[in-house]
């Protein structure tokens, strides 16, 4: 059996496009999909897009300061 790799991103709605696959129309694959390593739970998400988007981090009391605010309390 030959092994095929391939490094993509998931698109709109979950979906992957497989394109210059080396068989047949026809054949029956398996396909197994792992996420990127580092990418692994939410947290790792959330911590690269806070870094990506430049999100000032806040600890709970800041936080709580700004809901506090925010509802007139």
């Amino acid at each position: 059996m030959q092994a095929l790799r391939k490094k993509m991103k998931v698109g709109r709605q979950g979906i992957i496009r497989l394109r210059g696959l080396p068989y047949p129309p026809g054949t029956e694959v398996e396909v197994i999909v792992f996420p990127e390593p580092g990418q692994e739970g939410i947290y790792d998400y959330t911590a690269q897009l806070i870094s990506r988007k430049k999100i000032p981090r806040y600890s709970t009391k800041e936080i709580e300061k700004i809901v506090h605010e925010v509802r007139g309390v």
